[in-house]
């Protein structure tokens, strides 16, 4: 039997943990100009800056190949870095290339030259390219063009209803927005949240990526049984359905530790998000001794919870 639940006890003790350092989380500065538009920029440039480039998130790296590149006269970036940086000098040099008109027409070979430097290139640009092009269509098409539009018709809701549609419910019709576990809407909720675009009267959920999905299974906070549990140790790629429904139990889990802290969802995705990057690392010996949550989590104690994360390659969900 396989069987897949939230262990609420490790949510309410990694909720207490959270409450009491919710003044020393690391978040995201989404006012960083190397990676995101000035905050002194067109709001429509800016909102278009976001939808695409949130668009582009997903499935950079491969085991084996990783997306990372140094720029001349720049820096070394790796991963949503090195695509967020290649986002801003695009924009930088042609705010129109993120255009709905220009997203309609866009190319496979368009997709290569803009986010592709040296060896680092991404996996799929026929999907990207095919995802931008539906974009900019439907923009045109349903919001005359406009992601402020767009917004004015979400009624400063993120989930809404058939009356009165909000943000997540009016992305479904891209097809680069259609995850039922809403990992690119709650991002891009998230990112125009935080620089003030958008202000919604409803409360934001978590954002479920592999950082947060291997953190979950590591610490206990949602425990895997059966064939499943035995397809995520071995590293075995496991189906859409079987993806959707881990995250959809993590999001649950994720989300009961924001209930329960009292600490935005955003301000968490964020947090955990840094941490499977610097701390509970995928390739690399995790550093659990910089953890937080090292006291707690099963991992530490049982070297079968010492999971990478669930592996599903081929999606532009996440």
């Amino acid at each position: 039997m396989e069987v897949i639940g939230v262990d609420t006890r490790i949510a309410e003790r990694m909720a207490r943990i959270l409450s009491k350092m919710k003044d020393r989380l690391e978040t995201l500065n989404l006012f960083d100009e190397r990676f995101y538009p000035s905050r002194r920029d067109d709001r429509e440039n800016v909102l278009r800056y976001f939808i695409v480039m949130v668009a582009m998130d997903h499935r950079l790296s491969r085991f084996g190949k990783p997306y990372e590149a140094c720029l001349p006269n720049d820096d070394c970036y790796h991963g949503a870095d090195l695509l967020y940086r290649l986002g801003k000098i695009k924009y930088d040099n042609d705010p129109g290339f993120f255009s709905p008109e220009n997203l309609s027409k866009i190319t496979i070979d368009d997709v290569k030259k803009w986010l592709s430097i040296g060896d680092a290139e991404p996996p799929d640009p026929d999907i990207r390219a095919f995802l931008l092009r539906d974009l900019g269509v439907k923009l045109l098409k349903l919001y005359n063009g406009s992601v402020e539009e767009l917004l004015d018709r979400s009624n400063n809701l993120i989930h809404g209803t058939i009356n009165e549609p909000g943000l997540v419910d009016n992305l479904r019709v891209f097809r680069a927005y259609e995850d039922p576990v809403e990992k690119k809407p709650l991002l891009f909720a998230k990112f125009i949240i935080a620089r003030g675009l958008f202000s919604p009267r409803d409360r934001l959920d978590p954002i479920i990526d592999n950082h947060l999905s291997r953190i979950a299974y590591r610490i206990g906070l949602v425990m895997v049984s059966g064939n499943l549990w035995n397809k995520i140790r071995r590293g075995v790629e496991v189906d859409r359905e079987e993806d959707i429904l881990l995250r959809l139990n993590i999001r649950r889990a994720y989300r009961i530790v924001a209930l329960k802290s009292g600490i935005d969802p955003g301000v968490i995705d964020d947090y955990l998000w840094i941490m499977g990057r610097k701390i509970c690392l995928r390739d690399k010996p995790p550093l659990c001794d910089q953890c937080l949550f090292k006291q707690i989590c099963m991992a530490r104690k049982n070297s079968n919870f010492m999971v990478k994360e669930h592996i599903y390659y081929n999606t532009w969900y996440y």
